[in-house]
């Protein structure tokens, strides 16, 4: 399993982390501890993936989820290739 470390490495330090069985939470969008605690108590793996969808099955399998509600500027150009 990715430790704390390796994930503070590849999301900042300022990445809250959780767990829940195998999998590891990566709050990317400075929740409070109260959603934080929502979030990882009712994960459901079952409800979350899709079964038919390869991009679930793979993060499923990496057993790593990224959550980032935060809000970005009008403004902020986004460079897609």
């Amino acid at each position: 399993m990715i430790s704390d470390e390796e994930i503070l490495l590849l999301y900042g330090k300022n990445a809250v982390i959780s767990r829940k069985g195998r999998y590891v939470f990566v709050h990317l969008d400075r929740p409070s501890r109260a959603l934080v605690q929502a979030r990882t108590r009712n994960f459901d793996p079952a409800r979350y993936f899709h079964p038919g969808c390869w991009i679930c099955r793979k993060m499923n399998e990496g057993g790593v989820i990224v959550f980032d509600d935060g809000a970005y500027e009008v403004d902020e150009e986004i460079i897609v290739d």
